[in-house]
Order: C-alpha cells, then sequence, then structure tokens
C-alpha cells in the first residue's frame, strides 16, 4: 500500500454521518463490528459450501485494549459493537435500534451470521484489557481484536485500530501492517489525479498554479478517482441537514445527559435568553450564538445522537456552529457552505497524514484543535479568502490549541469537551478575521505547525490522552 496521502483523502472520509458520543470509541468500533461481521459471515459460508463440520457452536468474543478499556464505558463502545455485529451501521441505523441491541443480546445471546448462529453475550464476551496485547506493546492506543471460535478452536481473528474520526484499520494478518478499510482511496496514485498534493503549501501551490478556487481543486482530484461533483455536492447537503438538524434538536431539548455526571442541558435555555434579548453582545458582534450552537450539538453527542464527525465526534459541534453562524450573518448560499466544507477536509486530511486527529494518540489538540483549523479555512474559503489566507487561519487554529490534553471526566464526552467545542468556534471565528485582515504571509506555517502538534502528543504523558487518568479527569 502507498503510504497514507491527503489528496486522495475524500471530503466524506472526514464529514461521516455516524451516533455519538464518540467517533474513535462509538463509530469506529461499530464500523469495525460490521466489517468482522462481514468476513466471519464469508468464513462461516466457506465452511458450509466445503461442508466442514459445523457439529460444535460456534462463539466470539471482543476485546478490548488501551484507551478503548478505560473509558469504554463512559463512550458506550460495548453498544455500538453490539450493534455493528448485528449488522447496524452509524449512520443509517435507526437510533433506538442501536442503542437497544446490546440488552436483547444479553437476554438472547445469538447473533446470525450468514444463517449460522453464533452466541455471543455482551457481558460475558467483551473483555477489557489494558496496554498489552500477548504481552506485546499495542500497536494504536485503540485496538480491537474479534474471534470467532469453534468449540476451543479459533476460526476466524482480526485485529481492528479505531485511529479517529471513525476511521478503522484491520492488521494485515499476515504482515503485521495497518491498512485502511474502505475508507479512503489510497489505493490510488499521484498519477491518478490531476492537482497531487500531500502538504499545506503543495495545495497553496497547486491552487495558484491552477487558477482555480481551492475547492475545486479537491472536486477535479475526486473525480479523476471516482466520485464526481455532483455525487459529492449530494452527500455534502445531507451533512449539511444533519448539521441543521442536530443543532435545533440540541436547541429545544433539556434535561439531564446520560452517564452519571448529571450535567444538565444547557442549549435550549441559553438560547432562550439570547432570543430574548436578555444576552448582551458587547463582547463579540456575534455574542454567544457559536458557542450555543456548539453546544447544542455536543449535547446531542454526549446523548448518543445521529451527529457529524468534525472531523470526530468529540469535536463535531465546532464546524456546524462556525457554519450556521457565518450562514445567518453573512446569508451563505448552500453551494458555498458545500465549498466550505471541502477546503475543511483538506486541513483536516492534511492533521491526519502528518499529526493525528486521534484524541488518544495527540490529546485533544488532535481532536477540537483540528477542527477549529478546519473551520477557520473553511470559513476563510466561504469568505473569500486567498489559498494563503486559508493556510494562515487553520495554521491559527492549530497553533493555539497545541497541547491541549485530552482528559474527560469519567470518560466521558460531557466535561470539559462540550465547552472546548464553544471556544473552539469562537477561536475559529477569530483566526479567520486575523487571516483576512492580512495578506496571507506569516511565520509559522502549517506544515510546521503540524509537525510540532505530531511531536507534542509524543511526548504528551499517555494519562493526558483520553485515558480518564489524568488532568480534569481526575476532578
Amino acid at each position: 500500500m502507498n503510504p497514507l496521502r491527503a489528496d486522495l483523502i475524500s471530503p466524506l472520509d472526514m464529514f461521516k454521518i455516524g451516533v455519538g458520543p464518540s467517533s474513535s470509541h462509538t463509530v469506529g468500533p461499530m464500523i469495525a463490528a460490521l466489517e468482522f461481521r462481514r468476513l466471519a459471515s464469508e468464513k462461516l459460508a466457506s465452511l458450509t459450501e466445503t461442508k466442514t463440520s459445523t457439529d460444535s457452536p460456534f462463539k466470539m468474543t471482543v476485546e478490548l485494549f488501551g484507551s478503548l478499556s478505560l473509558t469504554g464505558k463512559g463512550h458506550q463502545t460495548d453498544g455500538a459493537i453490539c450493534a455493528g455485529l448485528d449488522g447496524l451501521n452509524p449512520r443509517t441505523s435507526p437510533i433506538e435500534d442501536i442503542w437497544s441491541t446490546q440488552t436483547r443480546l444479553d437476554a438472547a445471546p445469538s447473533l446470525d451470521f450468514a444463517g449460522v448462529p453464533v452466541h455471543f453475550c455482551p457481558k460475558d464476551d467483551i473483555f477489557w484489557h489494558q496496554w498489552t496485547m500477548d504481552d506485546k506493546p499495542l500497536p494504536h492506543p485503540n485496538t480491537l481484536r474479534f474471534r470467532l471460535m469453534q468449540g476451543d478452536q479459533i476460526i476466524d481473528e482480526e485485529v481492528i485500530l479505531s485511529v479517529g474520526g471513525g476511521f478503522v484499520e484491520p492488521i494485515d494478518r499476515h504482515t503485521g501492517e495497518r491498512r485502511p478499510a474502505g475508507n479512503s482511496n489510497q489505493s490510488a496514485t499521484d498519477a491518478s489525479i490531476p492537482y497531487p498534493y500531500n502538504s499545506a503549501q503543495e495545495f497553496v501551490e497547486q491552487c495558484n498554479r491552477s487558477g482555480l478556487p481551492p475547492w475545486q481543486v479537491v472536486i477535479a482530484n475526486q473525480a479523476a478517482i471516482g466520485l464526481d461533483e455532483k455525487t459529492l455536492r449530494e452527500r455534502l447537503a445531507a451533512i449539511l441537514v444533519v448539521f441543521d438538524e442536530c443543532i435545533e434538536r440540541g436547541l429545544h431539548t433539556d434535561g439531564i445527559l446520560p452517564g452519571g455526571l448529571n450535567v444538565r442541558r444547557r442549549a435550549k435555555g441559553l438560547n432562550e435568553r439570547m432570543l430574548s434579548g436578555k444576552q448582551s453582545t458587547w463582547a463579540s458582534p456575534f455574542g454567544l450564538k457559536p458557542s450555543v450552537y456548539a453546544i447544542a450539538v455536543n449535547e446531542e453527542n454526549a446523548a448518543g445522537g445521529r451527529v457529524v464527525t468534525a472531523p470526530t465526534n468529540g469535536s463535531s459541534g465546532l464546524i456546524p456552529a462556525v457554519w450556521r453562524t457565518l450562514k445567518e450573518s453573512h446569508e451563505l448560499s448552500e453551494e458555498t457552505l458545500q465549498n466550505g466544507l471541502i477546503v475543511a477536509s483538506v486541513i483536516g486530511a492534511l492533521v491526519k497524514v502528518h499529526a493525528s486527529i486521534s484524541g488518544a494518540e495527540v490529546g485533544c489538540q488532535g481532536e477540537v484543535g483540528t477542527s477549529c483549523a478546519m473551520a477557520a479555512g473553511g470559513a476563510a474559503a466561504m469568505l473569500g479568502g486567498s489559498p494563503e489566507q486559508i493556510e494562515q487561519a487553520a495554521e491559527i487554529g492549530i497553533e493555539h490549541h497545541l497541547g491541549m490534553t485530552c482528559d474527560p471526566i469519567k470518560g466521558l464526552v460531557q466535561v470539559p469537551c462540550i465547552e472546548r467545542n464553544a471556544m473552539g468556534a469562537v477561536k475559529a471565528l477569530n483566526a479567520v478575521e486575523l487571516s483576512l485582515a492580512c495578506d496571507g504571509s506569516h511565520l509559522i506555517s502549517l506544515d510546521r505547525a503540524l509537525v510540532v502538534m505530531k511531536a507534542t502528543g509524543l511526548d504528551m504523558h499517555m494519562k493526558y490522552k483520553e485515558t480518564a487518568t489524568g488532568g480534569l479527569a481526575l476532578g
């Protein structure tokens, strides 16, 4: 496989419709479980075709390692895995069906794989391990191992990594290498696309050299590898609908968030206060609007609702809040909002390739920091910024989140995650203002900031990277 490249990552990879509360701990494990269901079903079908004895009953186990084991309960990882093994999809399946599957399997522990019953009881067959697998270091902090067994014999086994943003990477059992599983176009090559880039500098150069708007560079590349503009825009339109639906649900729902922290929803009350005129806008022309929109989305995410990875669930409120705020203040068209998502996806892809969008790998700088940079770069594009101003806005967004820890209390994506999205939305808007007020020239490049981001994440102690064992998580 070619090394991961930013220009081959689709906007539809960076923005995925799924369920809360976590892309790496909920959506990723659910997708991984779906993938194992497919592979195990093929295995069982082949056994049936060859008339291999199926007298002994089949059963399966799931092992969760590292960050998944430490915060998986708070992220409903076990429930998501049950739903995936049962064939449910985080993008399309009804929310109530997803979250009722575990209870049903505990009561009637049987899955149907290709017409073959497989015993699986979540409370007995999901195992929560920590930082080694078979006495060896983990290939990633979010590692899962699925085993299909007949009696005591393992007849199929897959190790799958949940690497952030709903991306999963199975480990090749023969080579030990990580490989993307159906969520990128990495089989393509530079020669396949008209405008190759794998750095922010190269992206800016391609925009300037071609004379195309930044989003058209991406559209042309995607078309060359099989995703036409019409289909891309249809899918982006659906993502924008989920953005708005999620905000509206959050603005009109109150009560206590699940999980035991007794965190009360605030978006509804804050929105009512704004609409009544009681909330001043002295500190900002937007007042609390972007913060309230971000809080609305992240409260929905914390409740296990349907959201969009942007680029992760933990940072899912920031971009919808910035887009909604600018749409209302600047009357932006649907196409302009889609163009902004396309440019934002470039920033997210660059972070994924050169640093990480996983809180378990680099802390919250990889989640809220990345989302802030994506929002700033995409918003700069929507407001007519040059390629240099887009790159500057994104760099500002990353630079001022460097070193941010991922330390959710009790592993729940609630405190401090919800407010961090609100603050990130405000930072993104400030970054746009700064970049558009300048000519785009600046000392620190986005590429340099990503090098620092990765190094900072590697230096960060594990207790500050989505393990609920340090920082605010101890509060």
